[in-house]
């Protein structure tokens, strides 16, 4: 009876005004009371919601809190130790200070001075203290904020930006992961491998990653990555989509990074070209934008390489993300993904040109097509661009967590700890939601519980 009942208060919730089934309870974006929509954005990342974040959650190290052992005596002999500093530093080895510019001080424009002057006449703050008089004013100033716009937005930009804050993290930490990795290569195939090696390339790759998941995790997750994104949508429910939007940031940013490699290195290229007296399609710097198999390699030997590859980076990134392994410090991640990625590179790399990232190989193969390699570079190795880079390396990740999650994980977000029936209702929800989309097949699910209880015949 009780799990008879339990599924009817599934069916019944589970319908939305849209007709469309749904399986889980989204939670609406709220911000607080008399704040800025920019100020509720940030609140968002504190724990209300999932932030499938490559970079870690930020927290502090208990380790540090204790502070260094201070002699008794010491104080007298160092009477400036310890004291606050009332003035801010602009440090990179700490967060940077939070200021008023003198623009955005009370008082900079007439309007401010003309409401402080109306509300000395008419005395209506003679009774307070300076302190009241400035929590007032400041409350004023932030009702004229959120009452007329109601948005809490300071200018068009601050409310774009809002709306595509994470499409845009992706967007900018791609553009600066890939324009590292590959003006590394081209150092690399046009000085003759006199500005660098195979071994630098790599880790050129690893920690422009690195950096670029520390620049934007705080704000999309630092994917970067197709794959990675695709597999956090499979096994760890991150939204569909919100997967489509950074997949899409991410070629965008792909295209971007091989547009500035090619025109920082365009010189390098023709000088190149001009001393082996050939075009400059038939250089060999197209090498350093786009991968593929090297001619000896069998087509099934290159498929696996780039499988095995995501599939440990994609298995790592769960193990790093899983609070009930062994995750490392706060801030940690990035670094060790960086390190990861040199390691898949330098070991893997070979038979392919280490792609490993769907988004590598698509954005500066366009680029090179746009430059004047031509289209045969889409169709060069059977097409290799779609059966390496976004076969092999999407199906890698997928397995790798399928791996992690059947050796190791246990928690209840991943599709392999489903009980049994919620799996399979999980499935034909997805299926009854596509082909309501798509407008596709005429044999419908009537009822979802009964299609669920005749699989299990």
């Amino acid at each position: 009876m009780g799990s008879d009942k339990l599924s009817d208060m599934d069916s019944s919730s589970g319908s939305g005004q849209s007709g469309e089934v749904k399986d889980t309870v989204q939670t609406p974006e709220r911000e607080a009371k008399n704040s800025t929509r920019e100020e509720g954005s940030k609140r968002k990342n504190l724990g209300s919601n999932p932030t499938y974040s490559l970079a870690g959650d930020g927290a502090p190290n208990p380790a540090n809190s204790k502070g260094p052992f201070l002699d008794k005596d010491y104080q007298s002999y160092n009477p400036q130790y310890g004291k606050p500093d009332e003035n801010p530093t602009w440090s990179l080895a700490s967060p940077l200070p939070h200021i008023m510019r003198p623009g955005m001080r009370h008082g900079a424009l007439p309007e401010d001075r003309s409401e402080d002057a109306e509300a000395k006449a008419i005395g209506q703050d003679d009774d307070l203290s300076p302190e009241a008089k400035q929590q007032r004013s400041r409350e004023a100033r932030q009702n004229r904020i959120n009452g007329p716009q109601e948005d809490g937005f300071f200018n068009a930009w601050s409310k774009i930006r809002h709306k595509f804050r994470e499409p845009l993290a992706e967007w900018l930490g791609t553009t600066m992961a890939m324009t590292l990795g590959l003006c590394a290569t081209f150092s690399n195939f046009t000085s003759g491998g006199q500005a660098g090696s195979y071994a630098t390339t790599a880790a050129a790759w690893g920690f422009g990653f690195m950096v670029a998941i520390y620049t934007t995790g705080g704000i999309s997750g630092g994917h970067l990555n197709p794959a990675i994104s695709i597999s956090m949508s499979v096994w760890r429910g991150f939204p569909a989509r919100k997967c489509l939007i950074y997949i899409t940031a991410q070629l965008l940013g792909a295209i971007t990074a091989g547009g500035i490699a090619y025109a920082i290195y365009h010189d390098a290229i023709v000088q190149v070209s001009t001393a082996a007296k050939v075009p400059q399609n038939q250089s060999v710097a197209a090498q350093a934008l786009i991968t593929q198999p090297k001619p000896f390699v069998n087509p099934a030997t290159a498929f696996f390489t780039e499988f095995l590859g995501s599939a440990i980076l994609f298995g790592v990134v769960l193990a790093l993300g899983d609070d009930s392994n062994a995750p490392p410090g706060a801030g940690m991640q990035a670094f060790i993904l960086g390190i990861l990625i040199s390691v898949i590179v330098l070991a893997l790399g070979y038979n392919t040109g280490g792609c490993f990232n769907c988004a590598r190989d698509f954005g500066p193969r366009l680029v090179a097509v746009m430059a004047g390699w031509g289209g045969q570079l889409f169709r060069e190795t059977h097409a290799w661009w779609v059966w390496g880079p976004w076969m092999a390396d999407i199906s890698g990740a997928l397995f790798g967590a399928f791996v992690y999650d059947m050796a190791i994980f246990t928690g209840g977000e991943s599709p392999v700890n489903y009980p049994p029936r919620r799996r399979k209702r999980a499935y034909r929800v997805r299926m009854l939601n596509l082909r309501k989309k798509l407008r596709f097949g005429k044999h419908k699910i009537g009822d979802l519980e009964r299609s669920v209880d005749e699989t299990e015949e």
